[in-house]
C-alpha cells in the first residue's frame, strides 16, 4: 500500500512539473529585459534594462503603438537611432548593443495623451530576446494611466470624415469573377466608421472601419450578377462613396477545368522589409495548396492556404514584416502529395543606415546623426535648408566597424522647417531628416538608378514621400509633351520604387516630374545617348571660394550629351562626381557642387568629360576674404541688348544689404537693385539689359555697409 500512495505521488509530481516547465520556458524570453514608461508633458518616456543576469546583448527594439495614435516625434541618446516604419512603428537600432546591465532610454511624442506600446527587442542576428503586449504607464505626477483602448466618445482628437479624398480600396483579386469571393481592402477612412459596400445597387454586406480608418473585409459576387463592367462601391451613412468600375470576370464553374497540371511556384529572389510580393504558379485545378514560409533553420514563420482556378493557376499577396531578419527564407508548396520550394533572401535596402539623435532641433542647438556604413569608406553629407539651398557639406572617413557620427551646429538664425540631409558613399545614397522649430514632414523626393539607359534597359525610379500618400508620375519627352503617365500609393515605410519600360522611347533627354497637390519634384534621365559631346566649355561665377562655398558651374557643348563632372581637392583627390546632361541647345549647369566646410586651401580643380573630350578649371579655396569682389559671367564682359548678366562676388560681409547700381557713361543711375549677401558675405543676382540700351561702355557698382565695388562692361 505504501509502496501505490508513493508511485502516486511521484505521478502527480511528475504531472504537476509537466504543466510548469512549458510556463517557466515562455517567461524566460523576457525575463531579463524590464521596461519602465513614464509622461512627462505629453511625451512618453521608455527605459529598457538589460539585466545583469543577461547572457545576450540588444541590438535593435521594435514599437507599436497600442495606444496613443501616431507617433508624431522621438529621441534617442548616443550610438542609438531610431527610423519610422510607419505611422505607429519604430525600429530603434543601435551601433553599440545594451549589454548586461546597461539600460536605454527613448522619448516618444505621440498624437493621443498617455500611449501605450507594444514591444520588441531583438539582438545583432534578428533573434527576438524578449516582448511585451503592452506598457504598464506611470505619470510623472504619481497617478496611474487606464489601460485599454480609447473610445470614440472620450477622444478628444478632432473626428475625420467617414469619407474623404484621402479614402481608398482596392479588390484582392482585382478580376472579381461571378460567384467568387474576394478582400475589400481599405484605408483614410474615417475611424470606427460604419460602411456599406455594393456591387452595382446590390448591397453585399456592412462592417465598421477599424480606429485607424482602415478595413479588410470579404465578400462575395453574386451568383446571378451578369459578367459585365459593374461599379463597385463603398457607401458611407451620410450618403457619401467612393466607387471603382470594374469588368466582372465569367464564372469558373462556366469554364472547362485544365488537366494534369504541373505543381509549381514563381516568386522574387530578393525581399526588402516592407515589401510586398506575389507568390504564383500552378498546380492541380481546383485543389487547396497549403504555402509556408521557412527561415533558414527550417522553422515554419507563416502558413497559408490558396486555391488553384479551373485552369490550375493561383496567386498570394505576401508582405514580408518590417522586423523580419535579414537572411535566408525558403516558399514551400505543397498539394498533400507533391513538394515545390522556392529559396530567397530578405536584404537590406540600402548599406547606409543612419538617422538624427532627435526629430526636432531648435535654432542655435547642434544636429547629431549616427548609425552605419560601408567601413573603411569615406562619405559625404550635403545639408540642404528648407528652401532647398545647402547649406554645409562634410566629408568624413569611415572606420573599420563601419560606424558613423556627424554633427552640425545649428545658426542661432537658422529658419524653421524641415531640413534634408542628402548622404552619399560609393554608389549608395540616402537622405536623413530633421526639423528645426517642428518636427520634420515628409518631403517628396525623387531619385533615378542612371542618368543615361539603353531603350533594352528599364529605368528604376525611387520616390520618397508621405507614406500611403498618393502621388502622380509624369514623363515628358524632349518636345516638353506628355508621354507617359501613371498614379502611384507609397508604400508604409514612405518608399516606393517604380520600374519604367523605356523600350519604345526615341533617343534624347526626358524628365521624370512627381506631384502630390501643390509639391511638386522633377529630375532628368535620357535614353539612348552615347558619350562624346565634341568641344567643352565651363565657367563659373567666382574663381576664389572659403570652405563651405557651393558652386554655381555653367557649360556647353553639343545637344543632348552626357557629361561627367568631378571635382578634386589640391591632392587630387575626388571629392564628388556626377553625371549631367546638356539640353536641346547643348547648355548644361549644375549647382549640386560644394566645397566641404573643412576644405583645404589651395589649388582646386573642376573637370568636365565626355568620352575622349575633356576641359579643367582651376578653383582657389582660401580661409580668408580679404576685400570686396566683383565678377561678371562673360570674359571680356560684352553683352548684347537682351542679354541677361550675372552678378555676383564674395566678401562683402555676414548677411548685409546690397545696393547693386547700374550706372551710365556720366555715372549717372540707371537702374537699382537691392539684394542681401549670404552668412559668408557670397552674393549674386541676374540682371537684363534693356531693349533701349545704346552701345558703349557701363558700369556696376556694388555697396555694403562698410566698403564698395565696381566694374564696368560693354553693349554692342
Amino acid at each position: 500500500m505504501a509502496d501505490k500512495f508513493s508511485k502516486a505521488i511521484l505521478l502527480l509530481f511528475l504531472l504537476i512539473a509537466g504543466t510548469l516547465v512549458p510556463f517557466v520556458s515562455t517567461q524566460a524570453a523576457s525575463e531579463f529585459i524590464t521596461v519602465a514608461s513614464t509622461q512627462i508633458s505629453g511625451a512618453t518616456i521608455l527605459e529598457f534594462k538589460n539585466s545583469d543576469k543577461s547572457t545576450s546583448a540588444i541590438k535593435s527594439i521594435i514599437l507599436e503603438t497600442e495606444r496613443g495614435g501616431s507617433i508624431e516625434s522621438f529621441q534617442t541618446e548616443n550610438s542609438w537611432f531610431g527610423k519610422k516604419t510607419s505611422a505607429d512603428v519604430m525600429t530603434f537600432t543601435s551601433t553599440d548593443s545594451l549589454k548586461a546591465g546597461q539600460s536605454i532610454k527613448f522619448t516618444i511624442k505621440t498624437s493621443q495623451p498617455n500611449a501605450v506600446f507594444k514591444w520588441k527587442a531583438l539582438d545583432e542576428k534578428g533573434v527576438e530576446l524578449g516582448s511585451g503586449s503592452s506598457i504598464a504607464q506611470s505619470s510623472s505626477e504619481g497617478s496611474t494611466t487606464p489601460q485599454g483602448g480609447t473610445s470614440k466618445e472620450n477622444n478628444n482628437v478632432e473626428q475625420s470624415q467617414p469619407i474623404s479624398e484621402k479614402s481608398v480600396f482596392k479588390l484582392i483579386p482585382s478580376t472579381p469573377r461571378v460567384g467568387a469571393s474576394m478582400r475589400v481592402v481599405g484605408e483614410g477612412f474615417g475611424p470606427n466608421e460604419k460602411l456599406d459596400f455594393y456591387i452595382g445597387s446590390n448591397k453585399i454586406t456592412s462592417f465598421v472601419s477599424s480606429n485607424k480608418g482602415n478595413f479588410v473585409v470579404t465578400a462575395k459576387v453574386p451568383e446571378n450578377q451578369q459578367p459585365d463592367r459593374t461599379d463597385f462601391v463603398v457607401k458611407d451613412t451620410l450618403g457619401n462613396q467612393k466607387v471603382m468600375s470594374l469588368r466582372i470576370q465569367e464564372s469558373m464553374a462556366r469554364i472547362a477545368p485544365a488537366q494534369n497540371v504541373k505543381l509549381t511556384v514563381n516568386a522574387d529572389n530578393i525581399y526588402h522589409r516592407g515589401d510586398t510580393k506575389t507568390i504564383s504558379g500552378t498546380g492541380p485545378p481546383e485543389t487547396t495548396l497549403t504555402i509556408s514560409i521557412e527561415d533558414q533553420n527550417g522553422k515554419s514563420i507563416t502558413t497559408s492556404a490558396v486555391k488553384t482556378d479551373s485552369s490550375g493557376a493561383y496567386s498570394l499577396s505576401h508582405v514580408v514584416p518590417i522586423d523580419r531578419a535579414l537572411g535566408d527564407y525558403l516558399i514551400k508548396v505543397t498539394d498533400g502529395k507533391n513538394v515545390v520550394i522556392h529559396p530567397y533572401k530578405v536584404e537590406t535596402t540600402s548599406k547606409i543606415t543612419l538617422a538624427p539623435l532627435k526629430e526636432k532641433y531648435e535654432a542655435g542647438e547642434t544636429v547629431i546623426i549616427n548609425g552605419t556604413a560601408i567601413p573603411n569608406q569615406n562619405i559625404q553629407f550635403v545639408i540642404k535648408e528648407p528652401t532647398g539651398l545647402e547649406l554645409y557639406t562634410k566629408q568624413i572617413q569611415v572606420g573599420n566597424d563601419g560606424k558613423v557620427y556627424f554633427e552640425y551646429k545649428l545658426d542661432i538664425a537658422a529658419k524653421k522647417g524641415t531640413y534634408i540631409v542628402g548622404v552619399t558613399q560609393q554608389s549608395e545614397e540616402t537622405v536623413v531628416l530633421f526639423g528645426v522649430g517642428s518636427v520634420p514632414q515628409p518631403r517628396l523626393i525623387i531619385k533615378m538608378n542612371q542618368v543615361n539607359y539603353k531603350t533594352s534597359e528599364q529605368a528604376i525610379i525611387d520616390i520618397r514621400g508621405q507614406p500611403s500618400s498618393k502621388v502622380s508620375l509624369i514623363i515628358i519627352d524632349p518636345s516638353d509633351k506628355q508621354k507617359f503617365a501613371d498614379t502611384i500609393i507609397i508604400g508604409l515605410d514612405g518608399l516606393y520604387s517604380y520600374t519604367l519600360k523605356v523600350d519604345g522611347y526615341s533617343p534624347g533627354v526626358y524628365s521624370a516630374v512627381i506631384t502630390r497637390g501643390n509639391e511638386k519634384v522633377e529630375t532628368k534621365f535620357s535614353v539612348g545617348l552615347q558619350t562624346g559631346s565634341g568641344s567643352i566649355t565651363i565657367k563659373t561665377i567666382k574663381d576664389a571660394f572659403l570652405p563651405g562655398d557651393p558652386i554655381l558651374l555653367l557649360g556647353e557643348t553639343s545637344p543632348n550629351s552626357i557629361l561627367t563632372i568631378t571635382l578634386k581637392d589640391p591632392n587630387g583627390n575626388k571629392i564628388k562626381s556626377i553625371d549631367v546632361l546638356s539640353d536641346k541647345k547643348g547648355i548644361f549647369s549644375s549647382t549640386v557642387f560644394r566645397f566641404p566646410g573643412d576644405a583645404q586651401q589651395g589649388v582646386w580643380v573642376i573637370e568636365a568629360q565626355s568620352g575622349v573630350n575633356h576641359v579643367t578649371k582651376e578653383l582657389t579655396v582660401k580661409t580668408k576674404e580679404e576685400n570686396m569682389t566683383i565678377v561678371l559671367d562673360k570674359n571680356p564682359p560684352e553683352y548684347r541688348v537682351g542679354d541677361i548678366v550675372n552678378i555676383g562676388g564674395s566678401g562683402a560681409g555676414q548677411s548685409s544689404n546690397l545696393i547693386i547700381t547700374i550706372l551710365g557713361s556720366e555715372k549717372t543711375e540707371i537702374e537699382r537693385l537691392g539684394i542681401t549677401s549670404t552668412s559668408r558675405g557670397d552674393y549674386d543676382t541676374v540682371w537684363q539689359v534693356p531693349p533701349n540700351f545704346s552701345p558703349g561702355t557701363y558700369t556696376i557698382h556694388v555697396q555694403a555697409p562698410t566698403k564698395t565695388v565696381e566694374t564696368t562692361f560693354t553693349v554692342k
